[in-house]
């Protein structure tokens, strides 16, 4: 395959990757993260892909010419991929502070849970009731 074919082999396919990053974020911005995995794995078939192409145009015979005829292209894919990793950082931000909303929300349900199951014992101390295996009637 030619080199100009490769190029725009690539450039088509960080475009796509741009499109599915940027529909990842609004999934996660929307909180709709179980319509996440079928946008991952075409992410990922994505990525293979984009893998494959990089080497095809690091062993094409004719490689020393994207540093000089076909540099204006190089430049123009190397904003795509930066543009796709500022989108997964960002996305990467929110499902960060996703998870951590929810940890929080665990933590203070487990909380509640325990104040729930304390009660006092007869000099008016805390005491945790045991629910566990053993409890006599």
């Amino acid at each position: 395959m030619s080199l100009a074919a490769l190029l725009v082999q690539q450039k088509s396919q960080l475009e796509q990757l741009l499109t599915i990053t940027q529909q990842e974020l609004e999934l996660i911005v929307h909180r709709k993260a179980l319509e996440l995995p079928p946008l991952t794995e075409q992410k990922q078939t994505l990525l293979t892909q984009i893998q494959s192409t990089d080497a095809e145009l690091a062993n094409h015979p004719e490689r020393e010419r994207l540093s000089g005829d076909y540099l204006p292209q190089v430049n123009s894919l190397r904003q795509l991929v930066e543009q796709c990793q500022e989108q997964s950082q960002v996305a990467e931000q929110l499902l960060e502070q996703s998870l951590n909303g929810v940890r929080q929300l665990a933590n203070i349900l487990s909380r509640l849970h325990e104040r729930q199951s304390m009660t006092y014992d007869q000099k008016g101390h805390t005491k945790g009731i045991n629910k566990g295996v053993g409890f006599k009637v």
